[in-house]
């Protein structure tokens, strides 16, 4: 890799520079991104993409006093870190909401169909307009995601986002109700 990295620059200063850093510091880049992500490869990737930021931000790199580039590289890495980490969650969670689909599962019919209207309508005055109305454009109108989205002015996935999110705090607000009742 070193050599990749090598290649990217111009001048022979600039070679010595990201050669002592990477002998100096990747061992390190590593340790911290891996203390985020958990993986050996998303580690090493998050290492890579780290030094891909720093040689293109080299003048910065140079502007930092030596005794302070520990810190700056160690900050770099573990925020590229931070990013990978929270855009794999994201894409899980976009997963976990596209294998619902669009269309209604059996399970939510079943959990939801124990309850009576009145008891729906109650739960749903609790929820936000912004979900209330997704639900109710979705179940009630029967619209599709697509549909829903274009009405709303918003991504076909911030509308299936929203029905999760809109399921899932109807969800408790009936079962808060149930224990109250209780």
């Amino acid at each position: 890799m070193l050599s990749l990295y090598l290649s990217m620059v111009d001048t022979e200063e600039q070679r010595t520079l990201i050669e002592q850093l990477f002998f100096d510091y990747e061992q390190i880049m590593f340790r911290t991104a891996f203390a985020v992500l958990h993986k050996e490869q998303d580690a090493e990737d998050a290492v890579h993409e780290a030094f891909i930021r720093i040689i293109d931000n080299l003048d910065k790199v140079t502007a930092v006093e030596p005794a302070k580039r520990k810190s700056y590289v160690v900050i770099v890495t573990r925020n590229i870190a931070v990013d990978m980490y929270r855009r794999s969650k994201k894409q899980a969670d976009m997963e976990d909401i596209s294998e619902t689909g669009d269309e209604s599962s059996d399970v939510e019919r079943d959990v939801f169909g124990q309850y009576d209207c009145d008891t729906l309508n109650a739960a749903l005055s609790q929820l936000s307009d912004k979900l209330r109305e997704v639900l109710i454009l979705y179940y009630y109108h029967e619209e599709t995601t697509e549909t829903i989205a274009k009405m709303l002015g918003i991504s076909n996935v911030a509308v299936r986002t929203r029905l999760f999110r809109a399921r899932k705090a109807l969800y408790c607000i009936l079962k808060d109700g149930e224990k109250d009742e209780k």
